[in-house]
């Protein structure tokens, strides 16, 4: 497959996107962003970039995605309700934009040209795992709607796989990092900050297995998926993109070493019950060998970056960045209207 002149990226002003989109216009590509702008625009600083065209425009709406699918050849669907806390907060928003209108976006990208879409699936399908390492040929054995629906959003996408349309689903891992679109409600980063805002940090649980992904990991690979000429073997397939395992009390005892070590502080660990029993650990061995990706990003980078966002007064407009609706999904979904006719896409 020849270069691509545009790229699709549904969702690509938030949290993934924001991070996405600058590597997309590095590499030389044309870059279509169709996103509603609920959080803060990641994009802001690239609004004006010569090769970079926004679009405001709802995933739902059959008219503004067709606008959007004009001319794309590649496709990279990152737009959702992210997580199984967001998607609970409003289960039925949440099915009309992780599922219902997949079908028509999926199929219209076929019928419209685009030579391969890249979805944004979840490591989250697998549910409850016992095996010692999880790969692609496990079951998807999905405990919520958000699983169940990320699980069927990859079997329609294959259905559609043929020689003229690759298809891929990126099962990613827990995502953590430093964005322009920042967000603090997922596990690496809500540890963080709670050690940063509150000099403490609570975990619930502790001995759930959580596999991670660092921000700057997983936007390298979606470039790379881009950028190969064929997908090969990979074609009609989902993949592992996950790196570090830990339970989530290792992680906390990870972001505590280094926001002591960062702040000369002693940050106390407290740990309380938890009724969220998901755990499993990703082997994500198939993308190293099948596309020669090697993971370059810790959890500790994560971390680190965050810390340095601190310390130069990123967040201090902020009066408490744990509430602040800029940077927790669920919270923001509560306080705004995020209906069909008030809306557009959102970013993920």
């Amino acid at each position: 497959m020849s270069k691509p002149s545009v790229v699709l990226v549904t969702g690509g002003a938030g949290y993934i996107g924001s991070r996405l989109v600058p590597k997309l216009l590095a590499a030389g590509y044309r870059v279509r962003v169709l996103d509603a702008l609920f959080f803060a625009n990641g994009l802001e600083q690239l609004m004006k970039h010569p090769h970079l065209e926004f679009i405001k425009g709802d995933i739902r709406d059959k008219p503004a995605v067709e606008k959007a699918l004009q001319g794309a050849q590649t496709v990279i669907h990152l737009a959702a309700v992210a997580n199984d806390p967001s998607f609970n907060s409003a289960p039925e928003l949440g099915q009309s934009i992780n599922i219902d209108c997949l079908p028509h976006l999926m199929s219209s990208a076929k019928r419209l040209g685009c030579r391969r879409f890249i979805y944004a699936s979840s490591a989250s399908v697998y549910g409850i795992n016992a095996e010692p390492f999880v790969d692609e040929n496990q079951p998807c054995v999905p405990i919520t709607d958000y699983n169940r629906f990320k699980a069927e959003g990859e079997k329609l996408l294959f259905e559609l796989t043929d020689p003229s349309f690759e298809t891929v689903a990126v099962r990613a891992a827990t995502v953590c990092g430093w964005s322009p679109r920042q967000r603090l409600d997922l596990t690496v980063n809500i540890l963080t900050a709670s050690a940063l805002a509150r000099g403490q940090i609570t975990v619930f649980g502790g001995s759930q297995y959580r596999p991670n992904v660092h921000i700057g990991d997983l936007t390298r690979l979606y470039t790379m998926l881009v950028q190969r000429e064929s997908l090969g073997s990979l074609c009609g397939t989902a993949i592992n993109v996950g790196y570090e395992n830990h339970t989530v009390t290792d992680i906390a005892n990870q972001v505590k070493d280094i926001v002591d070590r960062y702040f000369h502080t002693d940050v106390p660990i407290t740990t309380t019950s938890s009724d969220d029993v998901r755990s499993y650990r990703l082997d994500s061995r198939r993308v190293q060998q099948h596309l020669g990706f090697e993971f370059i990003y810790s959890i500790r980078d994560a971390v680190l970056e965050i810390c340095e966002q601190w310390q130069s007064g990123k967040f201090k407009d902020s009066g408490d960045v744990l509430a602040d609706i800029r940077y927790h999904n669920v919270r923001n979904m509560q306080q705004n209207d995020w209906s069909f006719e008030s809306s557009g896409a959102v970013s993920c």
